[in-house]
């Protein structure tokens, strides 16, 4: 008998593996994993590390920018504050590029002076790109 329960068993977590292995729970599960800014594509200029910390801060893959900003030479503060990335800190350019986890992540490790100073202002909508069903937008990014 016990020997059935534990052959059941075996089954059940067999068929559960070979079900969370199957191509389409793999593509949910990726989908869910990494961020990505549908509205822009971000295009390094260099293959520096300090812009590949951009390009990750703007596609609002939060999981690889704070293994990036982990991994980096100096400390993850000293990064967030001394990246600069076409001329915004770290923090202004995800949020100009409206990465809402990255921004969220990097407001919190940010010095005043490098923080998204709020304003109030008229936007003509009528001349703003849209961004429904079309093309995403390319991003030259550099961290000079």
């Amino acid at each position: 008998m016990k020997t059935g329960a534990f052959f059941s068993i075996g089954l059940a977590v067999t068929a559960i593996g070979l079900a969370l292995s199957s191509p389409q729970v793999l593509s949910e599960t990726s989908a869910v994993a990494t961020h990505t800014n549908p509205h822009y594509q971000f295009v390094a200029r260099d293959n520096s590390v300090e812009t590949k910390i951009c390009i990750a801060a703007g596609s609002d893959n939060s999981s690889a920018l704070k293994r990036k900003l982990i991994n980096y030479d100096h400390n993850m503060r000293f990064g967030v504050n001394s990246i600069s990335c076409n001329g915004l800190s770290l923090a202004q350019f995800s949020h100009k590029y409206q990465a809402q986890q990255s921004y969220l992540f990097l407001e919190r490790h940010s010095s005043i002076a490098n923080r998204v100073k709020t304003k109030v202002s008229i936007i003509d909508l009528a001349g703003n790109q849209s961004f429904a069903g079309g093309e995403p937008i390319m991003v030259m990014v550099s961290a000079k």
